[in-house]
């Protein structure tokens, strides 16, 4: 992946970090204690890369010593930096293959929602350089909320219809495939141990969060600032969500959790 296709990719994301920080799930508790099943021992620093808003790197607060989230973009970053509020956790401009730490010094590497962004041969090797032995390598994700079905029905017609208008753009942003992920941990070759676990949480939501969860969606703000008539269809699928579904409602996030062994 050249420098100029992960800058676009990092554009995708620009300018909605409030939205993103208010609406998109915090990751359950449950990825925290899988992870550290696989850890050798208690994790002294763990490093989130990725970070984003701060939403996947704040749910280690209570467990390491040292907790530090790698983000390049800068209203992200500094969205998750005004929300910290444990001296543990700090947060530093950096890329998934170029974190600018210390080698074999970090027991734990996260990545969330973002590896399909990133080079994965170079971003690999960046992790395997940084984590110490035994170190554990964990990328997860979060699949389309489950809610209802004529509802998700909608929202894939209207995220298939915004990809449509994204791919109009000069230098469209490039994703690799969620679902081989496991198949990528092995084919990279060096980690003596990958398994892929998936697990969920339920969360109440109402509405508004829900649409709120959809426009946090990159290929749709894409598409906003391409064609101002996408709008149409985002209106249309929340009049669906408001036949649907009540003022609150029970929401299922799934993950897919993938954990390799250095």
């Amino acid at each position: 992946m050249s420098d100029k296709i992960m800058n676009e990719n990092l554009d995708r994301y620009g300018g909605f970090a409030d939205l993103y920080n208010l609406n998109r799930p915090v990751p359950p508790i449950i990825i925290t204690d899988i992870i550290q099943m696989y850890s050798s021992t208690k994790p002294r620093l763990v490093v989130d890369i990725g970070s984003g808003t701060g939403l996947s790197t704040f749910i280690w607060k209570h467990i390491a010593p040292k907790v530090v989230g790698i983000e390049p973009d800068d209203n992200m970053r500094k969205t998750a930096e005004s929300s910290v509020k444990s001296d543990n956790i700090t947060f530093q401009k950096g890329f998934s293959n170029d974190t600018g730490l210390i080698s074999e010094t970090v027991d734990v590497v996260t990545i969330s929602q973002a590896l399909h962004w990133m080079d994965i041969d170079s971003t690999f090797d960046e992790v395997y350089r940084i984590l110490g032995t035994d170190g554990v390598f964990a990328v997860y994700d979060c699949a389309p909320p489950s809610v209802d079905w004529i509802v998700e029905k909608e929202f894939n017609l209207l995220r298939a219809k915004c990809d449509r208008i994204a791919l109009r753009k000069e230098k469209p942003s490039n994703r690799n495939n969620k679902s081989t992920r496991i198949d990528t941990f092995r084919v990279y070759g060096k980690f003596i141990f990958v398994k892929e676990i998936t697990c969920h949480s339920v969360e109440t939501c109402t509405r508004e969060r829900l649409l709120g969860i959809v426009m946090t969606q990159g290929n749709i703000q894409q598409a906003l600032k391409m064609d101002s008539s996408i709008q149409t269809a985002i209106d249309k699928f929340y009049d669906v969500v408001k036949s649907r579904c009540k003022e609150k409602f029970d929401i299922v996030f799934s993950y897919n959790l993938r954990i390799a062994i250095k």
